[in-house]
């Protein structure tokens, strides 16, 4: 009877035993999948460490956040929800100035000036059905956000896909395009600030036609000529002159000196 229960301990001992050999192996797989994600995906800058809080469990999480303002969850959750919609609205907008050039509608207005154009619908109408109809629609959106955490709501369909193309995928690319369609809007202003009239495909086209006569060092060198106040371009060139004449003054008199 003693060796049976000798027996009995040896065998529940060894189940024991192995089970909490299996659960360090599961939480040791656990600690290296995640480990393997982390390391494995591409960072923002080749050789770079992620902080602990982008573990790249988000879409588009490439370890970039050097002044930590994502280690609050919930902040975290809410930045990446802002930085869709700004994304969103910023692919319809880089669509918009482009597709209206290709379609010739910017034809006595350039794109930045298409909003100051009179249209059919009187202004305070027009942004007063604006301001109602999109502050619904927003509402609605934050409160489903706030609800469900799921971004891209409309009203009460939360996220927005009737079509069902929603997938890991395709989250991933509205990342990427959405971030890419706002340096583009940011390159699009600053094209405007420096060739005015002139928008975003003619730039291209001029830049291809002429790549070393026309590119951002030969814009950002002649933006002066272009400013909205030439005072300040003005100041800067009598500056110069008068600068200019001084050193010629001081070499008259040097010359005058040594003779």
């Amino acid at each position: 009877m003693s060796a049976a229960l000798l027996n009995r301990n040896a065998v529940g001992h060894s189940s024991v035993s192995s089970l909490c050999v299996s659960s360090r192996g599961e939480r040791r797989a656990v600690v290296t999948r995640a480990g393997s994600v982390q390391e494995g995906r591409p960072m923002w800058l080749p050789g770079v460490s992620s902080p602990p809080h982008l573990d790249g469990s988000m879409q588009g999480d490439s370890g970039f956040d050097p002044l930590g303002l994502g280690a609050n969850p919930d902040r975290l959750k809410w930045y990446q929800e802002a930085e869709l919609m700004n994304g969103r609205f910023a692919m319809i907008g880089a669509l918009g100035i482009m597709g209206g050039e290709v379609l010739g509608a910017y034809k006595d207005v350039t794109w930045y000036e298409a909003g100051a154009k009179g249209y059919d619908i009187p202004i305070l109408p027009l942004v007063a059905v604006q301001a109602v109809v999109m502050g619904f629609l927003e509402t609605k959106r934050y409160q489903g956000f706030k609800n469900t955490g799921l971004s891209g709501g409309l009203i009460d369909d939360q996220p927005f896909d009737p079509a069902k193309l929603l997938t890991e995928k395709s989250k991933l690319q509205e990342v990427k395009n959405a971030r890419l369609a706002m340096v583009a809007m940011f390159g699009f202003a600053g094209q405007a600030a420096c060739t005015p009239g002139v928008g975003p495909i003619q730039n291209l086209t001029d830049h291809l036609a002429n790549p070393f006569g026309c590119n951002i060092i030969t814009n950002v060198l002649t933006i002066q000529d272009h400013l909205a106040d030439p005072g300040f371009a003005k100041g800067v060139a009598a500056v110069a002159e008068a600068a200019a004449e001084a050193a010629a003054e001081a070499g008259a008199v040097v010359e005058a000196a040594a003779q």
